[in-house]
């Protein structure tokens, strides 16, 4: 069985804009292999999701407390 890692379950406008943030910054890069390398979504720490807000362009108000516990914004079903 295969399973997915965090960076290829994003929802793909956020992958698109991360990868644009990866290239041109190395902590974005450094967020992107963690997101690489982890299949479990509460394997992120506060700090590595709030990176992933300001990476892939998600606003604070746009998301909701289910958003940040479980993802819900960030990721496809």
């Amino acid at each position: 069985m295969n399973v997915k890692t965090i960076y290829q379950r994003l929802k793909p406008n956020l992958k698109k804009t991360l990868d644009a943030s990866a290239r041109e910054y190395d902590s974005a890069k450094r967020l992107k292999y963690k997101l690489m390398s982890s299949s479990l979504y509460h394997e992120l720490t506060l700090a590595e999701i709030s990176s992933l807000m300001c990476y892939a362009d998600v606003y604070t108000y746009e998301a909701d407390s289910a958003d940040v516990l479980y993802g819900k914004i960030f990721l496809d079903k």
